[in-house]
């Protein structure tokens, strides 16, 4: 969704505020397929990859919004609380699914101080 949030501002920098959150949502998806020649991923319809990003609205940043799509892309929603892929849930209540954080974070933590 930041991806999604840049491109937003990005366009408006050039067009203003013509380009609305719903035109960045599109290049996101639809676009995005039309770019890489896919026609089975881009829109949530049958037959197509059954690929998900789920978000909640309960941070801070998004009190006040009045519509939901407009406050993920412009409040910056940066953490998926649901992702499924493939029609295969890939994170669950933010974190990945099958993957021992614990144990992730003490490796990464042993080979970043290697750096040091």
């Amino acid at each position: 969704m930041e991806g999604v949030r840049h491109a937003l501002m990005l366009a408006r920098l050039t067009y203003g505020a013509q380009v609305s959150h719903l035109d960045a949502l599109r290049w996101a998806t639809a676009g995005s397929a039309a770019c890489l020649g896919r026609d089975d991923i881009g829109a949530i319809a049958p037959g197509k990859q059954a690929d998900l990003a789920l978000f909640t609205l309960e941070d801070l940043r998004f009190s006040g919004a009045g519509d939901p799509l407009a406050a993920l892309v412009l409040c910056g929603a940066h953490r998926a609380d649901r992702v499924m892929v493939a029609g295969r849930w890939t994170v669950e209540n933010g974190a990945p699914v099958g993957v021992d954080i614990a144990r992730l974070r003490a490796e990464h933590g042993a080979m970043a101080r290697k750096f040091l």
